[in-house]
């Protein structure tokens, strides 16, 4: 299916009008990952309907979820986080995080996507913020879809899925720089990938494909002093270059920087021998971008695909990973951390795996967009057209995932105050005032 990436759908000079009548017109606002901002946004003219929001804007008429703004995960949570839209805004036009420091009014942010779950250091500044917990109560983390990182090769005889498999040594070898050379890939075969050195595209912004990918390589498992360059060692991480920083070591001048999918995508394809890495959504596994992936094996999985079925046979059989049940006492339903599955390792299916996020304030200023959210929510996890949307696009639905196991507990303590941990959406007890998002 092919897929026109778009950034920002309103000019510059119509944004002023869509932001200062957000709360007039009970608009949802937000942004973040994209990674998944064709299944979210509005701006994917040939997905059918263009996206859940658009698919739930024509059903609700009390609010609408406006222009989702393409600013990559870090952002999209930063801009929450400060209750700062110009983060998303200018993030999403220029490429650059700009954020203008002045939070609520025009600027209020209603939800953020991500792809990397929010930090200790982020959820511990939300507690002391003055536009977090003592205006907004709780921050709420909640896994949204499951998804796979699938690698893109590009090389002139590489011309159909899964010709090659890449094994944990290679995708070791490869991103900390020790693998320079096609003929260096134990995968390497003449008759289906050209010998010669090749480039890196890696995301030079905050992105959660950056922490699904690094999560992965981070297992001591995977990686380690044996298959990676000398001196380094994997950490996850929502920012690549952080990775050489932090081990002391210059990036190669082989690898290439970009910010956002979209823009990794272009880099691919505009070169003649190169690996990244991409969701499904941004390949030809998914999208008409003619860009060929891998098969990879890791640990258990000897020869993985990043296809919707494997995705499901990977997020159901984890190795290695933390949080994989739900909340289970208030303690733990008050924690933002303890809401999402990573997955580190796997037994079966394609093995980089994890779970995009939806990230929320407890409390709302307008009840119109508090009732909407907790609509969309319902509507995200259980209808079967968001489903055939999220399908569509890669992802795993959460009713197909592992982490379906979760829906009852988001019902149950953040939809509705079902089990009386005061974590819901608007609970009178936490949000009884304060000013809200």
């Amino acid at each position: 299916m092919t897929r026109t990436h778009l950034l920002g759908a309103v000019s510059a000079a119509a944004l002023a009008c869509l932001s200062m009548g957000a709360n007039a017109q009970s608009v949802i606002n937000g942004g973040g990952s994209t990674l998944a901002q064709f299944d979210y946004g509005l701006g994917a003219p040939n997905a059918t309907p263009a996206g859940e929001f658009g698919l739930f804007n024509g059903s609700s008429p009390a609010a609408t979820i406006g222009t989702y703004w393409e600013a990559g995960s870090g952002t999209g949570q930063l801009a929450l986080l400060n209750d700062d839209l110009t983060c998303d805004i200018t993030k999403a036009l220029t490429g650059t995080a700009t954020c203008a420091g002045v939070p609520g009014g025009a600027n209020t942010v209603h939800y953020g996507a991500s792809d990397a779950t929010l930090s200790s250091t982020q959820i511990a500044g939300w507690a002391t913020s003055s536009v977090g917990q003592s205006a907004a109560g709780d921050l709420i983390q909640l896994p949204s879809m499951g998804v796979a990182v699938a690698i893109p090769v590009v090389d002139a005889k590489f011309t159909k899925n899964y010709q090659i498999t890449l094994d944990d040594n290679d995708l070791c070898g490869v991103f900390s720089g020790k693998i320079t050379n096609f003929n260096q890939l134990s995968g390497f075969t003449k008759s289906k990938i050209t010998a010669g050195a090749f480039n890196v595209v890696y995301r030079s912004d905050s992105s959660g494909t950056t922490f699904l990918l690094t999560n992965h390589l981070a297992d001591a498992n995977v990686c380690n002093s044996s298959n990676t360059a000398a001196g380094f060692s994997f950490f996850a991480t929502t920012t690549f270059a952080t990775l050489f920083t932090t081990n002391g070591i210059a990036i190669p001048t082989t690898f290439i920087g970009e910010s956002g999918s979209s823009k990794v995508q272009a880099e691919l394809l505009t070169l003649t021998a190169a690996l990244g890495y991409l969701t499904p959504d941004y390949t030809s596994v998914d999208s008409g971008a003619k860009l060929n992936v891998a098969a990879v094996a890791s640990g258990a999985v000897k020869k993985g695909e990043p296809t919707v079925a494997e995705i499901i046979d990977a997020l159901a059989a984890p190795v290695d990973g933390s949080n994989l049940t739900p909340p289970a006492s208030q303690a733990q339903a008050q924690n933002p951390s303890a809401w999402v599955p990573l997955v580190q390792t796997v037994k079966k299916g394609y093995p980089i795996v994890g779970y995009t996020t939806f990230d929320f304030a407890q409390c709302y200023a307008d009840p119109n967009v508090q009732a909407s959210i907790i609509a969309f929510l319902n509507d995200h996890y259980t209808n079967s057209s968001y489903t055939k949307i999220q399908n569509s696009n890669g992802f795993v639905a959460l009713t197909k995932s592992a982490a379906a196991k979760f829906l009852t507990a988001i019902t149950n303590d953040i939809l509705t105050n079902t089990n009386k941990y005061n974590t819901n959406f608007g609970n009178v007890t936490v949000c009884a005032g304060l000013a809200g998002r």
